[in-house]
This record gives structure tokens, C-alpha cells and sequence, in this order.
């Protein structure tokens, strides 16, 4: 029995391929580099917004800290995206509303994000419901709107609405906001994206709320849900790079990091992981077939927040439990073969030290 970032893992040994063929992972990603930054922040851009930092700020901040890209997703209001400081390049449209569902259980309220590739979307998801945003426009007064109360069902129609829109859905902080036991309540559909790693109170990633979260994505992910994880800082004071994502992307432009989230092919965390199996990248589903192979390499290292003094382990992991466990240096790879029934396969590094998650990687899942 083993554990991380306490949840316990049976093991579920797998075969190391030797030799193994890594053209088909090398193509996946051929003429991409990787990008660090995080999806969910918040920005002091007048208005209803609560965040401390102006987006001239913020600019200045992810230089020093070197971020490629932050999703600004105040609260209540999406004037931000429309000041001159609001760069594409570096920024993502959307916003961050609350769910206030308790109309149909007292335990149903949640905060989610509303992320796009396109600024016009937003808008458009929050002006087909009026009676759940009463969004205003005005351009003078900052375009705002309200977190009026709603049954689930119509929750599900706005969570239909973003992905129609080109949007992905993500599930913020969830064990921080609702109180449910039941894995149901956190499901916001197919692809959508549970918070693991969490910094908005500590400065550092292995803490009781990124425990409690990752808990949640890995019970969602054994019950059988399709859901991706990124992680946040969700900063409202400055800049932080604590819980960063790792990206593969072929241009520096914020909305390609939309479409990575998307798909899952993101790492929460600063060390990426690259996978394949299948011909198909991290976030795919795949046709077991006899003989196949699971493919990974993993480094990209952030530079600021990767301690190369410290030691990490790689673990693979699959609904039965720890595929592979080793302590590895970077760059690694790894091929593994694929056992029939297994739901799905995943990568995770640990920082050896302390045992917090230096990037927690999404699953490809087997279709049997």
C-alpha cells in the first residue's frame, strides 16, 4: 500500500517496455514548447472586482516570476476585459460566479469558471440568462452582473452554454465551497476541471486544501467521471507562482491555453508530463488493442519554482492502484505496457522532501 498526497494506492505493477518506440509522443508535441501559468486569479480592475493588483501589475509580476499566462476571472463583472492593459498574449477571458443552487438542496452552492478562447463569448453566456446573471452592459458603469439563485437543472443549462460557446468549465476550489458527500454534486460534465492544487491561503502547495481536493478528482476519477485538474493561486493580493500549470503550446497566445484546458492536455504543476498511448495525447480516450504501450517523458522544469537540489519520484497510477514508482532525474521516459481493464492511466511527481505534488498530470482513459 502506498500514498500520496493522502490518499492510499494498491500496487498494480506494470512491465517496463524496453527499447520502446517514442516517435508517436515526440510527434504529438513536435514544435511545441511549454508554458507556465495559472488559470484563475483575480485583479483590481475597478468595479465590483476584488482583487488588490491592476493589470499593469500583473503584467510587471509574471515577468519576474516568469508566467506566460494568467486567467483573470473576477467576480460579478468583465470590465477587466475590455481595459487597454488586458493583453491576449498573457491573459485569459472570463469570469468567476457563484452557484447558489440551494433552490434545490441546501448544500448545493459552488464557485466555477467561465473560460474562453474568444472575449465575445462571455458576454453572450451571461446575457442568455437573465434570470440567473441580470447582466448589464454598460460600458460606462463597467459591464456587471448578479449571482441570483437557480435550480441545478438550469446550472447545467449555463454549464451547456459555455462548452457550446468554445468555453471550458471549471469546478473552483470545490471542497473550500461545498459541503456534499456525494461525488454527483462536484460533476460539472464531461471535461470539466476540479481545482487540486490550491494556494490562496498558504504559500505552498502541499496543504490541507489541495489534499482535500486532490481527493476529490481521484474518487471522481475511480467512480468513473471524465474530469481534467489544474491547479490555482487563486490570488486576489499579488502575483504568486505556487500552483502553477504546465502547457504545451505552439505560440505564445492566450487562447491556445484555453484550448490545452479543453482537452486536458495540461499538468498542475511546475514539471510537465508529456504521455501518450494509442497515438493519442494526455486528456484522449483510446481503444485498448494487444501489445500497446503507454509512452511518457516528463521535465520542462519551471525555472523559478523547480529546486534542482531536491529529489522526485514519478508514479504512474491507474483506477487499481501504482502502476510505476521511481525516483527519477530530468529529463525522464517511460514506457510501460497497457493492461486491459484499467480505466485509465496517469502520471504523478512527487517532491521527495516533503512529499508535496510537483505536477499532478491527467489521465488517458482505455476504453475496454
Amino acid at each position: 500500500m502506498k500514498e500520496h498526497f493522502g490518499v492510499s494506492f494498491e500496487d498494480d505493477p506494470h512491465a517496463v517496455r524496453k527499447n520502446a518506440d517514442f516517435s508517436a509522443l515526440e510527434a504529438l508535441y513536435a514544435g511545441k514548447k511549454a508554458y507556465y501559468g495559472d488559470y484563475h486569479c483575480h485583479s483590481n480592475s475597478g468595479g465590483s472586482s476584488d482583487g488588490k493588483t491592476t493589470l499593469e501589475n500583473w503584467l510587471h509580476g509574471m515577468k519576474e516570476l516568469k508566467l506566460d499566462f494568467v486567467g483573470i476571472m473576477d467576480h460579478r463583472q468583465v470590465r477587466h476585459m475590455y481595459l487597454d492593459a488586458f493583453d491576449p498574449e498573457y491573459f485569459l477571458y472570463g469570469s468567476e460566479p457563484l452557484a447558489d443552487c440551494t433552490v434545490s438542496a441546501p448544500h448545493l452552492i459552488s464557485h466555477y469558471i467561465m473560460i474562453f478562447p474568444k472575449r465575445d463569448s462571455l458576454e453572450k453566456v451571461l446575457s442568455a440568462f437573465p434570470d440567473v446573471f441580470r447582466f448589464t452592459g454598460d460600458r460606462e458603469a463597467g459591464p456587471s452582473f448578479e449571482y441570483l439563485p437557480m435550480t441545478r437543472e438550469r446550472f447545467e443549462e449555463v454549464l451547456a452554454a459555455v462548452k457550446d460557446e468554445g468555453g471550458a468549465v471549471v469546478h473552483a476550489h470545490p471542497k473550500q465551497v461545498m459541503q456534499s458527500e456525494n461525488l454527483a454534486d462536484y460533476y460539472y460534465g464531461e471535461g470539466s476541471v476540479i481545482e487540486t492544487g490550491y494556494c490562496y491561503i498558504y504559500p505552498y502547495i502541499n496543504n490541507p486544501e489541495t489534499l482535500a481536493n486532490y481527493r476529490l478528482f481521484t474518487d471522481m476519477l475511480n467512480a468513473g467521471y471524465k474530469i481534467y485538474n489544474a491547479a490555482t493561486n487563486d490570488s486576489h493580493t499579488m502575483p504568486m507562482s505556487f500552483a502553477l500549470n504546465t502547457v504545451y503550446s505552439d505560440k505564445k497566445w492566450g487562447p491556445s491555453y484555453v484550448e490545452c484546458l479543453k482537452r486536458g492536455d495540461v499538468t498542475a504543476g511546475y514539471i510537465g508530463i508529456k504521455m501518450e498511448a494509442g497515438g493519442k495525447a494526455v486528456g484522449s480516450t483510446v481503444k485498448y488493442r494487444d501489445g500497446m504501450t503507454l509512452c511518457i517523458s516528463a521535465g520542462d522544469c519551471h525555472p523559478c519554482r523547480f529546486d534542482a537540489s531536491d529529489s522526485y519520484r514519478l508514479e504512474v497510477v491507474t483506477d487499481k492502484g501504482i502502476a510505476y514508482s521511481e525516483r527519477i532525474t530530468f529529463p525522464f521516459k517511460l514506457a510501460l505496457e497497457v493492461k486491459k481493464d484499467r480505466k485509465f492511466y496517469r502520471a504523478v511527481i512527487i517532491r521527495e522532501s516533503d512529499g508535496a505534488p510537483a505536477a499532478i498530470g491527467n489521465p488517458i482513459w482505455i476504453e475496454n
